[in-house]
């Protein structure tokens, strides 16, 4: 087995394109000893893993690579301690966790919500059309992904921009190996957050409203089992970053794609039925979320290659969306492509709850600045960079002008 390849990943690369494309061709399930984890990066190969989840297990989908200072740890006691919630468990505990959100993100709710997401959209653009130039990700892109995904769940308006500071801090405490007075900061803030969605769990006890916190306190499944304190806890709060994060990068770096070919923005602003289309391959093109982690339940062959019990993976979802095995000239950005069988919002059992109010904002969010800013550019000789975390993919600033 060789190990120089997997040796090369950098899961915080600008470009890590190259490095999929060979590792396909050369070694398609590859070892990388710094992670002590197992690439997969062909689509087939990820496609047939997620679909066994008896064999590859998701249970620690959610394990932070972060080590703590012991200051960090005495912080988190005084919160709720991590415990299985939709992402990170398997078998009927997955299905216990599931129903009630897939209740809470049903199409009725969905097409209920659409008004205000054009709404938050297009408020957000008056904000500052009239300056000529924007940052578009912190001005647009990033309030428009929490604000919708905060009034779903229930969080009051007033309490957006703390809850943008704790949920970045969450972020930050999970994903990055912070100085020890930084992460100590973002475990208290953490706790401080966990805390807040205690408090408002227990106001939904007393008045509920018609929001995904009430539906998930009213759930009881066929069995009479309900969600507990903790579970709901860390599951809002994961809602919460997942909501607007993904989407955040899907909308900042579906525009730069864009832009960086003036011709498809100009031909979506002429012809803004082609959106939705677009939306997916932006999704395909440059995932906001690049990989997740398996776990091997029993020994298992994947693509000639024997992996022991207890293997950690990384499916690759960006490498497998660029596989030319699944999307003919898959380095090509294609406004139209279809087929469009993408990775993006994963496969199988653990396909995203979230996908159709993602999908909504991305269209949403395209149809607005097309219609009022179509002439819309970007600045030139700036410098772009990825936000530095390992599950999310996307730019920190996208400098945008227009006439």
């Amino acid at each position: 087995m060789s190990v120089v390849l997997g040796t090369g990943f950098d899961p915080l690369a600008e470009n890590p394109y190259p490095f999929y494309a060979r590792a396909r061709k050369e070694e398609p399930i590859a070892f990388c000893p710094p992670l002590n984890a197992w690439l997969v990066t062909s689509y087939k190969d990820i496609q047939s893993i997620l679909l066994q989840p008896e064999v590859f297990s998701s249970r620690d989908t959610l394990t932070s690579p972060v080590t703590f200072y012991p200051g960090t740890l005495e912080e988190l006691i005084h919160g709720y301690l991590p415990v299985p919630i939709v992402l990170n468990s398997d078998g009927l505990s997955h299905t216990r966790f599931r129903q009630p959100l897939t209740r809470a993100f049903a199409p009725s709710r969905m097409r209920a919500m659409e008004p205000f997401v054009y709404e938050v959209a297009n408020r957000l653009i008056d904000t500052f059309i009239d300056d000529k130039q924007t940052e578009i990700v912190s001005w647009f892109a990033y309030p428009l992904a929490l604000e919708v995904v905060l009034k779903l769940l229930g969080i009051p308006s007033q309490d957006i921009e703390q809850t943008r500071i704790w949920s970045q801090d969450w972020l930050m405490l999970m994903s990055v190996q912070l100085d020890e007075e930084r992460q100590v900061e973002c475990a208290r803030n953490t706790v401080a957050f966990q805390r807040y969605l205690a408090g408002l769990l227990a106001e939904r006890r007393n008045a509920p409203q018609d929001d995904l916190i009430s539906s998930l306190l009213s759930y009881t499944s066929a069995s009479d089992e309900v969600l507990t304190e903790t579970e709901l806890v860390i599951t809002l709060q994961g809602l919460v970053l997942a909501g607007h994060e993904s989407t955040t990068n899907m909308i900042g770096t579906g525009l730069l794609v864009l832009l960086e070919h003036p011709e498809q923005w100009q031909t979506l602003c002429e012809h803004p039925e082609h959106i939705p289309l677009t939306v997916e391959e932006i999704l395909r093109y440059d995932a906001p979320i690049q990989m997740f982690a398996r776990t091997t339940t029993q020994e298992v062959t994947v693509n000639g290659v024997t992996l022991p019990e207890d293997a950690s993976l990384l499916l690759l979802y960006g490498s497998g969306n660029r596989d030319e095995a699944a999307f003919p000239h898959a380095d090509e950005f294609q406004l139209q492509r279809t087929p469009n069988h993408h990775l993006a919002f994963g496969h199988g059992v653990h396909f995203c709850v979230g996908a159709a109010l993602a999908r909504l904002e991305g269209r949403a969010a395209f149809e607005v600045l097309c219609q009022r800013l179509p002439n819309l550019r970007l600045i030139p000789d700036q410098v772009l960079t990825h936000i530095p975390t390992l599950l999310f993919r996307g730019y920190e600033r996208l400098e945008v002008a227009w006439k």
